[in-house]
């Protein structure tokens, strides 16, 4: 999640409006964003403070778009967290929100060709509320970590997750400003032994909130390194909210595509039917970001089975044919 802030008329006002609150910050099921990437050449956070400006001249992608979608979470491997955010398999996140935090219990984590997922015994804290400038916690952090190729197999880590609010101010990009910002830092830092191996991952984000307009972040910029024998790998990108259009509280953003779902709910099938001609499968999940379920489109209809599927409420994410969403929500299944 990132916000950001321009000046106010007085440095009263700004201090007012640069707090993050579970009722501002922290999703609630039902809420959904978009996100999409942006260039990274050039693109660096810069100092923080009071009164800060962040001038960035961003490109967002005009053909990728990233779908969120948040539900209540009943995947015991990460209790006690109630909150799931995922936009499909490989990109979820559990969390535990309350009126004075926000804990992260796991979820994956890309890394170029490494692919990690975290279950947090000790969780994160994403958030302490409210949230204001200087506002900062520290927790050491542990629990169970599961890779794949190249770096394949579990086992455990250790480390410790700082966060920091430490600036409030003005967020300019290309077609938009946006001034009640308040900038998030978090760092991470883990220790992980996979199957005999021992790598180091370290994460420093920077979120870009803007309390008044999303619950998103308006602007993200991530540099994740991980080390071991293998080798090094770093990657850093950019997202901004999609189109800089922002998502209220409980608001729903524009879709990528026009797509019709029926019936929804439904006991036998879910059919998907659209006009746009890029749509290639419809991909369903389960609330633990598992796949049951696809379909590929046929004359912009697809059709899913839901014979051995239970009762329950599922994502679906439309994908092109270069696996990139065009759109995400939800269906239920009644039986």
């Amino acid at each position: 999640m990132k916000k950001i802030l321009l000046s106010l008329l007085s440095f009263s006002a700004l201090t007012v409006s640069a707090q993050l609150t579970q009722s501002n910050h922290a999703f609630v099921a039902g809420d959904t964003y978009s996100t999409v990437p942006c260039n990274t050449v050039g693109i660096s956070p810069g100092a923080g403070g009071a009164g800060a400006t962040w001038n960035y001249s961003v490109t967002p992608s005009t053909t990728v778009t990233t779908n969120y979608a948040a539900s209540t979470s009943t995947n015991t491997a990460y209790n006690p967290a109630n909150i799931f955010v995922t936009a499909g398999s490989n990109n979820s996140s559990y969390y535990l929100a309350s009126s004075t935090e926000l804990k992260y219990f796991g979820g994956d984590m890309v890394i170029n060709t490494f692919n990690l997922n975290f279950i947090y015994s000790s969780p994160a804290y994403y958030a302490v509320y409210p949230m204001s400038l200087n506002t900062t916690t520290t927790v050491a952090t542990s629990g169970s970590v599961t890779a794949t190729a190249p770096l394949a197999g579990s086992g455990t880590f250790s480390g410790s997750c700082t966060v920091l609010a430490d600036g409030t101010g003005t967020l300019v990009l290309p077609s938009k400003t946006f001034t009640d910002i308040i900038r998030v830092k978090t760092n991470q830092d883990i220790v992980a032994t996979i199957s005999s191996i021992t790598a180091t991952v370290n994460t420093e984000v920077y979120d870009y909130y803007s309390p008044s307009a999303s619950k998103a972040p308006i602007l993200t910029i991530n540099t994740s390194t991980i080390n071991s024998i293998m080798g090094s790998s770093t990657q850093t990108f950019v997202t901004a909210i999609s189109n800089y259009s922002v998502v209220g509280v409980n608001e729903n953003q524009k879709s990528t595509i026009e797509l019709s779902v029926y019936p929804n709910p439904s006991s036998t099938v879910v059919n998907f039917e659209t006009q746009s001609q890029e749509a290639y499968s419809i991909l369903a999940f389960d609330v633990t970001g598992r796949m049951i379920s696809n379909a590929k489109f046929e004359l912009g209809k697809a059709q899913l089975n839901l014979d051995n599927i239970a009762k329950g409420v599922y994502i679906y994410q439309v994908v092109n044919k270069q696996n990139e969403t065009l759109k995400t929500g939800k269906f239920n299944v009644s039986k």
